[in-house]
């Protein structure tokens, strides 16, 4: 397993956890006086012999910071196997700032909270708030934060790419961290008279209704395979939405804008027109499950099943979709399996190795077997613990993709900072990150202030994208967010006839000049700086040394066990990364 990978995820479990500079807050200190649902309970492995069960409570930590910055937050949790995953909300000051993943433990753990969090010099307020309650902190640590550098593939990961894909991909690679790319979900692609006629940016609700607001036009539209398969896609209605679909989509791409498409994929079995699961709460349900089509145990298709051919015939079927597309010079950004791991849908709810196993079966049946080369691939996250044991691999993705809505619902435009530096840490700052999936779009003033360099944003459809009960997006923030240097709207796009293809790297890794060596158990460091920060980390992403070295110097490891090490050294602003092996 790759040691740099493992050291970049930031919901890592921390054993033996250490951190030179950290500022500690206990959780025992940061109960509110009037919430009694609250319990501080004694064990002589916490920090301080005290942690807190929040039950259905809220904890708000008061902090002083020494001077204004961005910082790093480690929370010290366990939440018992008998439990399940917890998330929570977070909040500096009083304001949403994300939220935080907490997986299975029964063991005190430290996980990267928050992986940039803007505080100001002097006092300052955290919270972390019930969401999905019942969770046990111990304490929360508070870091400087330290940026990872970017080194994202120039390239999309299908072999041969279109020269509409080629287009796309560079577009995207491009303007990435430079603008955002403004999208926008919709519910009906074709006309209410009966004869399914394909919408188009004046007369489709959501698109027409940004227009109206702003005066601009987005560039990114989501489009879904939702009624392409399923019990009742041979009937003329669902026909007519796919069909409409993909006529709109080549509407878009010949305005200059990028179309987009998900696939909530209905039981391949046609026993139920349903996509949802039983522990979704939604009714209709399929129970339909991978492991009808894999065996889990040897890692191979059943091919002779029913369940598998179904399978194959629904992938193939949407792949003869897209390849109508392909044939029209259009390129789309893919993303299938959506939110896999919060297992609502049947694609998640056997795990990952079979969500993943499904995943890699659908990119050799497009790319390979069906020839599909205008696709580029996005994968959607969550932040938890276990993230990347859903991701398909670097070679199978070209942009991380993160849903976010706030819950409960309101209206909050923030950068949502926590959750992009979350993503980027974890995927090692090697893919495009994006808001696949929003509610309240972020305002890009926001985003640039904080480096919140979401890709695009893709606010759902209906009372997501449109005033409603919960605002999330209104007429008035829709201006705000069109209107600004940093959008990109479909005004500003050339038209991908005119488009030319870019060279200019814009994400790669930086090297210092610092080298290392090991001398038995010293490292000897080689500074070619006045002044460097030496950290050095284990296989689990534990932080076991940090040292400020000031000219050339050596640091005992004599105390490590033995195994791989990552040493990073920041110096002159530059950051160089080493593998070591002690022994």
């Amino acid at each position: 397993m790759n040691i740099f990978k493992l050291l970049t995820a930031s919901a890592i479990t921390f054993t033996g956890y250490s951190m030179a500079e950290a500022l500690r807050y206990e959780a025992e200190d940061a109960i509110p006086a009037d919430d009694h649902e609250i319990e501080t309970l004694t064990d002589a492995k916490a920090s301080g012999g005290k942690y807190v069960d929040m039950g259905s409570g809220n904890l708000l930590f008061t902090v002083d910071m020494p001077k204004d910055g961005y910082y790093t937050l480690f929370i010290n949790y366990k939440l018992p196997s008998d439990r399940t995953s917890k998330i929570q909300n977070l909040t500096l000051n009083g304001n949403s700032a994300g939220q935080v993943s907490f997986g299975l433990t029964d063991e005190f753990t430290v996980i990267k909270g928050a992986g940039k969090i803007k505080l100001s010099k002097g006092t300052n307020t955290i919270g972390i708030e019930k969401s999905w309650g019942w969770v046990q902190i111990d304490y929360i640590e508070i870091t400087e934060f330290e940026a990872t550098p970017w080194n994202i593939s120039p390239t999309p990961v299908t072999p041969e790419p279109t020269e509409s894909a080629q287009k796309l991909y560079n577009f995207l690679y491009n303007n990435f961290g430079k603008h955002v790319i403004s999208g926008v979900m919709t519910e009906r692609p074709f006309e209410n008279n009966g004869q399914y006629t394909p919408q188009n940016y004046e007369t489709q609700t959501e698109l027409s209704y940004i227009y109206e607001a702003s005066g601009k036009n987005v560039v990114l539209v989501g489009f879904d395979f939702l009624h392409a398969s399923g019990k009742n896609s041979d009937q003329q209605w669902y026909q007519g939405y796919t069909h409409a679909s993909l006529e709109m989509a080549k509407t878009v791409w010949k305005a200059g804008g990028i179309p987009q498409f998900n696939w909530h994929w209905k039981d391949p079995m046609h026993e139920v027109e349903a996509f949802y699961t039983q522990s979704s709460g939604n009714d209709p349900y399929t129970e339909f499950s991978i492991t009808k089509a894999y065996d889990e145990d040897t890692g191979k298709w059943k091919t002779d099943s029913d369940a598998y051919k179904a399978i194959v015939r629904d992938m193939e079927m949407i792949a003869d979709s897209l390849l109508t597309l392909q044939k029209e010079g259009v390129a789309v950004l893919w993303r299938p399996l959506h939110e896999a791991s919060g297992k609502w849908f049947w694609w998640g709810t056997d795990g990952a190795k079979p969500c993943v196993a499904l995943y890699k079966l659908m990119f050799d049946i497009f790319v390979n077997q069906k020839g599909l080369h205008n696709l580029i691939w996005v994968w959607t996250t969550d932040e938890a613990s276990d993230a990347l044991d859903w991701y398909p691999g670097d070679e199978y993705v070209d942009v991380v993709g993160r849903d976010y809505y706030y819950y409960p619902r309101e209206s909050n435009h923030a950068s949502l900072i926590s959750s992009f530096e979350k993503v980027k840490d974890m995927y090692g700052a090697k893919k495009i990150v994006t808001l696949s999936e929003n509610g309240s779009v972020p305002y890009p003033d926001e985003m640039k202030a904080d480096g919140a360099n979401w890709s695009w944003f893709m606010p759902w459809y209906g009372d997501y994208a449109m005033e409603s009960w919960a605002n999330d997006n209104t007429k008035e923030s829709w201006k705000t967010v069109m209107n600004n240097e940093y959008t990109l709207t479909l005004e500003d796009m050339p038209g991908w006839d005119k488009y030319e293809m870019q060279t200019t790297v814009v994400a790669t890794v930086r090297k210092a000049a610092p080298a290392i060596r090991l001398v038995g158990r010293d490292l000897q460091v080689n500074l070619n700086a006045s002044t460097a920060q030496v950290s050095i980390y284990d296989l689990q992403g534990n932080r076991v040394i940090a040292q400020k070295m000031s000219q050339n110097g050596t640091i005992a490891l004599s105390r490590l066990a033995r195994g791989p090490y990552l040493v990073r050294i920041q110096a002159n602003g530059l950051t160089q990364n080493h593998k070591i092996m002690l022994k």
